[in-house]
């Protein structure tokens, strides 16, 4: 199947100064309160996160897949809980580290460059929670990336992750191919997450179906790519407008029929 753009070419372009100024501009008109999220989680969304993790400034939260930083500076400002933010995309660390200086975090939000799908750059037992936002879907190997954080998180402490293709329901190569027009993901089978969790070490403390948030998000992001048409067109170019809404129109789709979900997995490492 050929996908129709680069993944890394999109988020290169959304990390750059003028694709974080456009989002800053349209961010607030789809999430209600935006603090830099590039994804399907509302502010609401997040809090809720934040509180099932309970960090405190005794805490090390890791966030894998980052981005620009936004959700790490925001969890550290609001627990005062140490994070340390991992990500691929050295466009989206640099964003990060200027964030997280600007707000005066320096040793209590540090960004480093790793690849998820790989061995993490850290030590065992180094963090007391672990946080992905819809970042687990890109990265083949699932068992592998548990593994990876089982390793990495002290024991008793918590995972929580979220889902955005988990597979309810018939879905055709081309809605898959239009879905991910943006780079490659994996499509879940309904209860594999809660398996491997099981199969890795790690004890499912609860699950949650998160689609109604896909639904709401895509919809806000359909009138408000249209209302800035002209500035994504000039800024990105036709061809990532017609992608955006093409892929935002069918995750609405499918995620409104129920055969796509969106998942978050909490889960704790035995003490």
């Amino acid at each position: 199947m050929q996908f129709g753009f680069d993944s890394d070419v999109v988020y290169e372009m959304a990390y750059s100064d003028l694709g974080q100024q456009m989002l800053n501009a349209i961010g607030a008109e789809i999430y209600g309160e935006y603090i830099g999220q590039l994804s399907w989680m509302t502010i609401e969304e997040y809090r809720k996160f934040i509180a099932r993790l309970g960090p405190s400034a005794d805490s090390h939260v890791l966030e894998i897949g980052c981005g620009n930083g936004a959700a790490a500076v925001y969890l550290a400002t609001s627990t005062g809980a140490r994070v340390t933010g991992m990500d691929r995309s050295e466009a989206g660390l640099r964003f990060a580290r200027e964030l997280a200086k600007e707000k005066g975090l320096d040793g209590r939000a540090e960004f480093r460059a790793g690849d998820a799908s790989r061995e993490f750059p850290f030590a065992d037992d180094s963090f007391t929670a672990i946080f992905a936002n819809d970042t687990f879907s890109l990265i083949p190997d699932r068992a592998a990336l548990l593994r990876q954080c089982h390793r990495v998180l002290r024991p008793g402490g918590r995972l929580l992750f979220t889902d955005p293709m988990v597979l309810c329901g018939i879905v055709t190569s081309e809605e898959i191919e239009t879905r991910t027009w943006a780079g490659a993901s994996c499509v879940t089978p309904h209860g594999e997450n809660d398996r491997l969790l099981e199969r890795i070490g790690f004890q499912l403390v609860s699950s949650e179906d998160l689609t109604e948030s896909v639904v709401t998000v895509a919809r806000r992001q359909a009138s408000v790519f249209e209302r800035y048409r002209q500035e994504i067109v000039a800024g990105m170019g036709q061809e990532i407008f017609d992608g955006l809404v093409r892929s935002t129109g069918m995750a609405e789709r499918l995620a409104d029929q129920k055969r796509l979900i969106r998942t978050a997995y909490l889960a704790e490492k035995a003490a």
